[in-house]
């Protein structure tokens, strides 16, 4: 029956569906175009849960230069990949805390930044000892199971800084002797002899809530705000975010939607949610102005 069904429907669109442990879910509903109707077919059919559907990449002759256009268009494609991987980790995290690491300095280096913050981790995951001028000790315990999504941004000064999204209570005292070591001080420094700063920025309060955390969508959007600035043509190549290796994107299930027009194929998408994933009515959704891509995001049952 299956199989019958598979044949009769209109592959018009197809449909990815990401499902978090938290019960959240996040649809992707795009118009299928004829010249890649048989390698979809094939990446379907072949592999209902594979990562993604990609494109080749149109070859350049050789000694050839892209055009500015292309360059533009490359650049809001990376910037638009790594704001999608950004939130789907800090959904798979269920991030709600934020914090920011600085410098005292103007540290324009972008290499030097990114050496600074893996020895952060080290420090934060090894554990590790401060000397103090009296001749004490502070030991400061491991941390092996921290995870975060780490974020560049560039200020207007030049110099780069770094938001971090994490999960649950922080010990902020841990954070900065640890960023503070990183960066070249003894990690208890005070006041204006304090190589940068760790710094815990808290959601905008509503009126008459204290809350202390963030909802993980307000977040990922926090850190994603700037990400377009970070990426500047001579580096486009590069990762503009960091996160911990045992942290993934959560796999895709993609499936055929029939319909002859972008609103049937819409109510059609929102039913097999509601069916096979239990989603529920309070639900985001935006539709691009071409009218050829659809996003949902909501929660469900499961």
């Amino acid at each position: 029956m299956s199989e019958i069904l598979l044949e009769d429907l209109q592959k018009n669109y197809y449909l990815n569906i990401r499902e978090f442990a938290s019960g959240a879910l996040e649809a992707v509903l795009k118009t299928v175009r004829p010249m890649k109707q048989e390698a979809m077919d094939a990446s379907i059919n072949g592999c209902l849960t594979s990562s993604r559907f990609l494109a080749p990449a149109v070859p350049k002759a050789d000694g050839e230069e892209p055009s500015q256009t292309d360059k533009a268009a490359n650049l809001a494609r990376a910037v638009r990949r790594s704001k999608q991987n950004i939130r789907w980790l800090c959904k798979v995290m269920q991030a709600d805390r934020l914090f920011t690491c600085t410098y005292r300095g103007n540290e324009e280096e972008r290499e030097k930044v990114r050496e600074d913050f893996k020895s952060f981790l080290r420090l934060i995951r090894t554990g590790f000892t401060v000397k103090h001028d009296d001749g004490t000790k502070t030991k400061y315990r491991p941390i092996e199971d921290w995870q975060y999504v780490a974020v560049l941004e560039k200020q207007e000064r030049g110099s780069f800084h770094i938001h971090c999204g994490v999960k649950g209570f922080q010990y902020i005292k841990t954070l900065r002797a640890a960023w503070y070591k990183a960066i070249g001080g003894n990690g208890d420094e005070k006041g204006e002899h304090t190589p940068g700063s760790v710094n815990v920025t808290a959601p905008a309060k509503r009126w008459g809530s204290g809350v202390r955390e963030w909802k993980t969508e307000k977040l990922a959007g926090y850190l994603t705000k700037y990400l377009q600035k970070t990426f500047d043509e001579t580096a486009a190549e590069k990762k503009r975010y960091w996160h911990a290796k045992d942290l993934k994107s959560p796999e895709v299930q993609r499936m055929w939607i029939g319909g002859t027009n972008i609103v049937e194929a819409i109510k059609s998408t929102v039913r097999t949610l509601e069916l096979a994933h239990g989603l529920r009515p309070d639900f985001d959704m935006w539709l691009s102005t071409q009218e050829d891509c659809f996003w949902l995001s909501g929660r469900g049952d499961g």
